[in-house]
Formats: C-alpha cells, structure tokens, sequence
C-alpha cells in the first residue's frame, strides 16, 4: 500500500457494528450481523409491580458517572413473578437497546456438576455474530471475546433461574450503555461488588393479587362475589402463576362464580399435593387438573415426562402417542387454561411449578408401564430427529453404525436447518441421552452419540460433548457392541484432542485400540484420530506413520473418500514438519482424489494448504492460481472461514511481493469477512490496511 493510500485508510465504527473500510480510495462495506431478539414473548397480564419496575427503569436509564454495564437482580420464591417483571420491562424499553436483546434460562444448562457458563457465551457469541470457527475453546477467551464484541455496543442481556454470582458476571457486557437483569431464587450478595442492583419480590399483596384476578375475569364480577376474589387471591399464596390458572379456570367455566371457585378450592376432598411448600398452591393446580377434559389431563401428564423445558409439538405428539394434528387440537387447551405458555412455531414451554405438578399427577394416575412407555415415545423420537439432522449436515458418505429409517422424519432439513434444530434442542438431547441410561436402553444411548456428532463437531459443546460420550461407551459395553464401544471412544478423544487434552485423548484411543484389532473400519478411524492426536502435539512422524496406517486401510476397505482425506492430512503434516516437496506430492494426490469422489470442498482445503506451500517455495504463481480457485470455491458454497483462510495467504503472498492491487483487494475483502465472522483476527488485518506492522516477517 501506498503511503498516501495509508493515509486515506480509514475506519469508521458505529454503535450497531457496521465497519467501512477505505483504502487507496475503494471502499469496503462491512455487513452487520443481524441484530439478536432473543426474549421469549412478554407476560400475557401483568398488573401491579409498578415500584419495582419504576425502581428498575430508573436504575437502568441513568447514565451519570456509569463506567459499566448496571445490573438488578430480581430474587423471590418460584411462581412469584421474577421472570414476569424482566420481560415486561425489557420489552417495554427494548429500544434503549438497539444492538440486541440476549437471553438464557440457565435452568436449561444445569448440569450435574453446575451450570456450563461456556456454552451460554458461545450462544450469545453466535447470536452477535461470530462464526462457531471463531469462538475460543477456552472460558476465559470467550469472556474476553464477549465484552470485546459489546464493547461499544448498546445490548440488553437477561438470565433467568441463576443461583450464583459467578454465572452473572462473565456475561455483563463491555459498554456503559447495556444492561443485565438476573433472576434468581436466592438474593446473590455477591454482584454487590459488581455494583448490582436488588429487587426482593415478594408475592402479591390480597389487593394486588384481586386486582390481577380481575384483570383475567372475562367480565365484571358479580358484587356478590367481592370478598370472594379476596380469598382467591389469599388461596393462591400471592403467587401470579397460580392466580393466572384460576383466573383462567374462571373464563372456561363462564357458570362458576368466584365463590364457587373458592369453595372448590378450599375443599378437603381434593388432594393436597404440595408445591414448593405450599398445600394452597398445589391445590389451585389440582382443582385446573381435575376441571380438564380426560384427554387433556393424560396429555398434560405425558407432557410432564418430557425431558426439557421448553420442547415442540413433534415431542408433544411422540410422548402421547398422537399425531402432531390431534396433539396441537389438545394443547390449545391447556394454553387456554395458563397451563402452558406458546413460544410461537409450534414450541412451547410449562412453568417449572406446573412441570412439577403434570410429573406428579403422571406419577399418581398412570401405570409404571405407560409411563416408560411414553417415555421411550420421546426417546425414539428425538434419536431419528438427531439421526435425520446428521444424516443432512454430514451427508450419506459418512461411516454411520446405526441403521435408522431417517426417511420417516417429518421435517424436511437442509444443512442449515438441520443444525439450527440440534443446537435448539442440545439439551433436551443430553437430558434423553441420560434418560435412556436411566431406563437401561442402552441401544439408543450410543445411537445418539453417534448422531450428535454433527453437532458437538460443529458446535463445539465439549461439557455436554464429553457427559453424552462416556454414557455411550458404558452404554456400548452394555449392548456388547464393539465397534460402537470404538467409536464413543473414538469420538470423545476427538473432543479432548480439540481442547488439548492429550493424555486423555491418547488414554480412549489407547483403549479403543485393544478392542479394534481385526476390524478395519475401527482401525482407519483410531489411526485418523492418532494423527491427529500427534499432529497438534508437534510429533509430526508420528503423525505421518499413523495417517498413512489410516490410509492404507481405508485403501482395503474401498473408502476412497476416506483415502483423499488421509492424503490430505498427510500432506498438512509434512508441510508443517518443513518437507515441503513431499507434502506437495501428497497434497496434489488428495487434489486429485478429492476431484473423482466430486468433494468440492475438500479440494479447496487442499488448494489453501498447498498455496500456503508454494508460498514457502516462493513459488508464487502456482500459489496464487490455487488459492484463487479455492477463494472462487469457498465464496460459491458459502464457506466464509475458508475463503478467509485462503485470502489471508494470498493477502501476505501479494504483500511480500508488493503486488499492491492483489494486496488492497484481498486484504480489503479479508477484513469484511472477519469482521462479519466476528473473528478477533479483523483487528489485525485492519492494521495491514492502515499500514501497520501486522505483516512484519512477510518480506
């Protein structure tokens, strides 16, 4: 670049993250990232938390002094109105919060040992638009990304159902002008150093409590059942969900008064099923329970088995044994009486008291045998939506052990979508994986292990990756399946690989191996995960030796696929080890290979690998003719983290040969996909288009 291009280099950032490059006086628009909506819709009625909501907003609006992001924490019993309160405010004044809305239930990533903080800020970094190739393996490097990427920016986060301090504050985003709300069962003293903010909810006064009952009555009560909205209102503890059931309860059965309600409710002969405590409460549920129809009431407890909280109506649909037509004539009632909340396109979500009480009432009134066998209802069902969504992401030529009829699930995927439903559902899938366990189906456990790999390779949910995985191999061992015990092992050494746990990885491909002798298939695919074991090591013999023991044994079992994929990383290996004249004779066979089997996309991770090689060789030409095949490639299919791999070196290629316009082009179209991808490389490159040292070493 020239000086007087350096001097007309320019950057001009605004609060959205919409970037516009020039140099040498072309311009480089940089797309912004769509905008995140992720709130669940507002509460259907809300009265009578005006204190605390003018306490909220004028704690949130002020901006005096702030040098960070505010935080209240709304703490209270379950039912309460915690979440009620968030979700009013936030979509009451989301427009002070232009660059989006962040929202986790961290109920949903519970896990046994706490809550997984790492996979809530991959999701948030994902919605801000870093591409999954540019989200750091390390929890500290995905807090860091995180205030980086907000940095600037004016972003609303909310987390519901938090119990501690320490899953807040790696998500508090890095400008002055956003905002965290938390929900909480407990008060989280902690975040006082953090300069949280406290709001304890108490449940709604007799005079709240009647005035949100009559906010839900279709109509004006009769006078005569005055005193008794204030003993509804006493009844249902003050808490808003239970006030919103009976209030429904109310408008379905248009004859009841208030004070035959009541009565209803205070009855002895109903059983006294306690929830969270509270005998009254659990009888507002029961007497809502009792009121439905037969039907409605056996799916409201096949409901109550499924695994997650928030879940389709295809999973509605496997657990009761209906069609997904009868299933959704059904549910509409229990929306209609507040037992359920709609999320829109056919998802919907029970509060977690309500959850509580359908599990129970599917406990009392159901047979130990239709409960298991509605339970492997859902279990079927999520395995051949998990085998369907890998059968699209990763195609037909993959080594698959399962044989499932993938062909009867209903959704038709592409790649894409494929993927988004494995991330929406990742931790229903986890919660059936040990749901499975728990029920000794072992068979479907390893199944689905094998089908998660579409996502946990892609996705990168190594938490969830490594729990799915050692249920597998146990389960395998179980069924007696040897080749499945190989690939669950096979398979999680891969996660560790990828994190850097070598030891661990080399200690379930050491116990793979004892139990693969004799198995060809098993064999090529434990040598692959050997190489690439030592690959990341720095062995990079070793990595050699176990590749070509990898393609030698593809070539006698007839992968070709597998043999180009070998040479391949074969040739990356050699490369890499400084046998540039060998690496370039394997990687030209895998460019060959790759074109007979017509995988265009492996060719041009070839191209990129053997530009990167001519590069050393200073043979530039050759260089630049692949890698602008493989730029030409990657940009057709929609491979941005490729094509960027191939313009980086092109860019450095062009740099070193003062090749100006090859420079300014790529350079310029290089910063536009990084910072589109949301890779934390965008800032060095800006710095090569402004003239920096970024390329020192390139001359």
């Amino acid at each position: 670049m020239s000086a007087d291009g350096r001097r007309d280099a320019a950057l001009a950032t605004g609060s959205s993250g919409a970037t516009r490059f020039t140099a040498d006086g072309v311009d480089f628009a940089v797309r912004c990232p769509e905008v995140p909506r992720q709130l669940p819709p507002p509460p259907p009625v809300f009265v009578n938390r005006s204190r605390e909501l003018d306490l909220l907003t004028k704690r949130l609006r002020s901006v005096s002094g702030r040098n960070r992001a505010p935080i209240v924490v709304f703490s209270g019993l379950a039912g309460v109105g915690k979440s009620a309160i968030a979700l009013a405010w936030a979509h009451r004044y989301r427009e002070l919060f232009p660059d989006g809305q962040l929202y986790a239930d961290l109920a949903a990533y519970r896990r046994p040992g706490g809550v997984e903080m790492t996979e809530v800020l991959a999701s948030f970094l994902r919605a801000l638009g870093v591409r999954e190739e540019f989200i750091p393996h390390e929890y500290a490097e995905r807090v860091v990304l995180f205030r980086s990427r907000t940095r600037g920016r004016k972003v609303l986060v909310m987390l519901d159902n938090s119990d501690a301090a320490a899953q807040v504050r790696p998500v508090i985003p890095g400008s002055p002008d956003s905002a965290v709300l938390v929900t909480s069962r407990r008060r989280l003293g902690g975040l006082v150093m953090d300069g949280a903010d406290f709001v304890d909810l108490s449940p709604l006064t007799v005079a709240d409590g009647t005035s949100l009952v009559r906010t839900i009555l279709p109509e004006k009560p009769d006078p005569a059942d005055e005193k008794a909205i204030d003993a509804l209102a006493e009844l249902c503890g003050g808490l808003p969900i239970a006030l919103c059931i009976a209030g429904a309860r109310l408008a379905e059965r248009r004859s009841w008064t208030v004070t035959r309600l009541v009565r209803y409710l205070s009855d002895d002969r109903l059983g006294r099923l306690s929830v969270e405590g509270d005998g009254a409460v659990g009888r507002v549920f029961d007497a809502a329970y009792e009121d439905l129809p037969e039907p409605v009431r056996l799916l409201y407890r096949r409901i109550g088995l499924l695994p997650g909280i928030e879940f389709e109506l295809g999973a509605v649909a496997a657990v009761a044994a209906l069609t997904p037509v009868e299933a959704d004539e059904l549910i509409g009632t229990l929306a209609g009486s507040s037992l359920l909340e709609e999320l829109g396109d056919d998802r919907f979500r029970l509060h977690e008291l309500v959850r509580l009480h359908a599990k129970k009432m599917a406990e009392r009134d159901d047979s130990a045998v239709d409960r298991e066998r509605a339970t492997r209802g859902f279990v079927d069902w999520y395995l051949l939506g998990a085998a369907a969504a890998d059968h699209e992401v990763l195609g037909e030529g993959r080594w698959r052990l399962a044989r499932l009829p993938v062909e009867r699930w209903p959704v038709r995927f592409d790649s894409a979508s494929a993927l988004r439903w494995l991330e929406r559902e990742r931790t229903n899938l986890l919660a059936v994986v040990r749901t499975a366990w728990q029920a000794e189906w072992y068979e479907p456990v390893w199944q689905l292990c094998e089908a998660l790999w579409a996502l946990y390779h892609s996705h990168k949910n190594y938490a969830d990756w490594l729990a799915a995985h050692q249920l597998g191999r146990a389960a395998a061992q179980r069924c007696g399946n040897r080749q499945a015990e190989v690939r669950m092992c096979n398979q999680g050494a891969r996660a560790h690989i990828e994190q850097g746990n070598f030891a661990a990885a080399a200690e379930l491909l050491e116990s793979a191996s004892k139990i693969a002798a004799g198995d060809a298939r098993s064999e090529a695919v434990l040598a692959e995960s050997f190489g690439l074991l030592h690959r990341e090591e720095g062995r990079y013999a070793e990595a050699e030796r176990m590749l070509r023991r990898a393609r030698d044994l593809n070539r006698t079992i007839g992968s070709v696929r597998g043999v180009a994929l070998q040479s391949y990383q074969l040739g990356d290996v050699l490369v890499r080890a400084g046998r540039i004249d060998d690496g370039l004779e394997e990687l030209t066979g895998a460019l060959t290979a790759a074109g007979e089997i017509g995988d265009e996309l492996t060719a041009a991770r070839v191209r990129i690998t053997l530009g990167r090689a001519y590069g050393e060789l200073r043979r530039d030409r050759d260089a630049i003719h692949v890698l602008d095949e493989a730029v030409e490639i990657t940009r057709r299919r929609g491979q941005p983290v490729k094509e960027a791999q191939a313009l980086e070196v092109l860019a450095r290629i062009a740099h070193r040969d003062k090749d100006e316009e090859r420079f300014r082009i790529s350079a310029g179209r290089l910063a536009r996909l990084y910072e589109e991808a949301g890779s934390p490389r965008g800032a060095a490159v800006r710095d090569w288009l402004d003239g920096g040292p970024g390329l020192a070493g390139t001359e």
